[in-house]
Formats: C-alpha cells, sequence, structure tokens
C-alpha cells in the first residue's frame, strides 16, 4: 500500500492532499505562450496562464496547494509572453498599413476572385514596397 497521498485524498493526518495542478498548468502554458508568442497563439496561451496562475495562488493562499511560487511564475511567464505577442502584433499591423496593405486588402476585395486582377494587385503591392525602401524580394 502507498504512503504517498493521493490529490483529494486525506494523508495520515487526515487533511486532505495539496492540490497544485492549476500552478503547475499555469507555469506550463507560461512556457509554451514565451515560445509560441511571436504567433497569436501564444498571446492566447499566456492569457490563460495567467488566469490559472492567479487561480493557482489563490487556492495556494488558502492552504490548498503547496505550490504559490510555482504559480506566481506562471503568471509571470504568461504576461510576458502576452505583452510579446501584443506588441509583435502591433508592430507587424503598423509595418503591415505603412506600406499600403490597406490598400492591398481593398484591391484584393475590388478583384472579385478574378485570378489576373488579383495578380495585378501583388505586383502594385510590391511595387509600392519596392518605391517605399523594402527590397520586395523577401529577403
Amino acid at each position: 500500500m502507498s504512503t504517498v497521498p493521493q490529490e483529494g485524498r486525506p494523508d495520515a493526518a487526515g487533511a486532505p492532499a495539496p492540490r497544485n495542478g492549476l500552478g503547475l498548468s499555469a507555469l506550463i502554458l507560461g512556457i509554451i505562450a514565451i515560445l509560441t508568442c511571436w504567433l497569436v497563439i501564444g498571446g492566447l496561451f499566456g492569457l490563460i496562464a495567467i488566469v490559472l496562475g492567479v487561480l493557482g495562488a489563490g487556492r495556494a493562499r488558502r492552504g490548498r496547494a503547496t505550490n504559490r511560487g510555482v504559480a506566481i511564475t506562471g503568471i509571470v511567464t504568461g504576461a510576458l509572453g502576452l505583452v510579446v505577442a501584443i506588441v509583435i502584433v502591433v508592430i507587424g499591423g503598423t509595418a503591415f498599413f505603412s506600406f499600403g496593405g490597406g490598400q492591398a486588402v481593398d484591391c484584393v476585395n475590388q478583384a472579385g476572385g478574378d485570378q489576373a486582377k488579383i495578380q495585378q494587385c501583388a505586383q502594385q503591392m510590391q511595387q509600392q514596397i519596392q518605391q517605399q525602401g523594402g527590397s520586395g524580394s523577401g529577403y
């Protein structure tokens, strides 16, 4: 018979075993948020990590968990991933519209599925990028 208390079951003293799942989940999702922050999904992972970290820290404060530090680390890593993802989206959106991305979207919408017109839109966008100082070659 095992002497290690299982989650949710009382130990030998009758106290319930600590429930550390929220804090650990927050840490794991926070790390994933940092690793994927250059994608929009990284921001979503960061937001979920923050919520789980706050819940886990609250559980630790009430004595139901023993990993308050892990939960706080999950909050910090989740916040970092969320902030970096937001910054990347803002910079990317600004760059897109500063190089005429809005005009390109309008052009493609007006093309109505005509591939020749869509190709013409792409060529106009490439010319505009080259005129504004970009190479247009993707390198």
